[in-house]
């Protein structure tokens, strides 16, 4: 009777192993309005929850490290994270745009112009999407900052309200929790605009079929998420304000800063790959990751 119970005990075991093996696995960064859609889908069980496993990460770099060690299967991602792990010759691949503008660079009230940061302390995120359009924007306009390099946007806010930096590149809605002490001097979006920031990156290895018929289940509800976030139906209000600890002006705001879409289209791809020429010569790359290794269609 022991031995019965023994090996129905490893069999029901072993099942739960296989169900939980089945469900797509999905990083998502907390602070990053990037994944409200998918979140708010959920919430509203506007599919199948048991299918899907939502964990939440403070930062790039750490969604990019789960992913690479493939306890991530799906990811919102940084685009400059997914092409550095491909540089590296992780599986990594970018299966659509999806979150876009939304970043920007927030100083204290002495400073009202890019001009007056010029020489001093500019905070970021090391390797990623903000640094690069930092990077980009000093060169096109030749100006000099001393960049102080974070590891979360924790710490980089902290920062700026240590008066530790004079401002820091950033994005909604930690925008808003910073107003009115602090301000935006500039949206990179002025320069780009509706340009990519995060992505819908997928670990290709680790996409096994079960899994890859979710991802696919799972995009034509991003895509109805997109259009009640769209609309700021009363729902995706209460919903965004609850989440971010934000009220309904400050939601208002970082929603009229962020644009969400699904596509791989021709001016975003030209873009990244502009940008990540910025990271070949700074070192953080050593060889380009061409269109036809980073993106692919082939999984929605």
């Amino acid at each position: 009777m022991r031995r019965y119970l023994f090996l129905m005990a490893f069999i029901v075991l072993l099942l739960g192993c296989k169900q939980d093996e089945s469900k797509l696995r999905i990083g998502i960064i907390k602070p990053s309005i990037d994944h409200l859609p998918l979140s708010f889908a959920f919430s509203q069980e506007m599919i199948d929850r048991s299918d899907y496993s939502l964990i939440e990460f403070t930062s790039g770099w750490e969604l990019q490290e789960a992913m690479i060690s493939r306890n991530i299967d799906f990811g919102i991602l940084p685009f400059t994270y997914a092409y550095n792990a491909a540089s590296r010759g992780y599986p990594l691949k970018i299966v659509s745009f999806f979150e876009r503008e939304t970043d920007g660079i927030v100083a204290d009230s002495t400073i009202s112009s890019m001009e007056d940061l010029n020489h001093k302390k500019i905070g970021t995120l090391r390797a990623s999407s903000i640094e690069v359009l930092l990077d980009d924007y000093i060169q096109q306009n030749s100006l000099d900052f001393q960049i102080v390099y974070f590891r979360t946007p924790n710490e980089m806010i902290a920062a700026l309200k240590n008066r530790d930096v004079s401002a820091i590149v950033i994005y909604v809605p930690l925008i808003q929790k910073l107003a009115p002490e602090f301000k935006v001097i500039h949206w990179f979006s002025e320069s780009y605009p509706k340009h990519p920031c995060c992505d819908l990156v997928i670990n290709t290895l680790s996409l096994t079929t079960p899994r890859k018929q979710k991802f696919q289940t799972l995009i034509p509800v991003l895509e109805s998420a997109i259009k009640e976030v769209n609309r700021r139906s009363q729902a995706v209000m209460e919903f965004a304000c609850t989440s971010y600890g934000l009220n309904q002006a400050q939601a208002h705001e970082a929603l009229n800063h962020t644009v969400f879409s699904i596509g791989l289209e021709r001016e975003g791809r030209d873009f990244e790959q502009q940008m990540m020429e910025h990271f070949i010569k700074s070192g953080y790359q050593d060889r380009r990751v061409y269109p036809k290794v980073i993106y692919s269609d082939q999984f929605k």
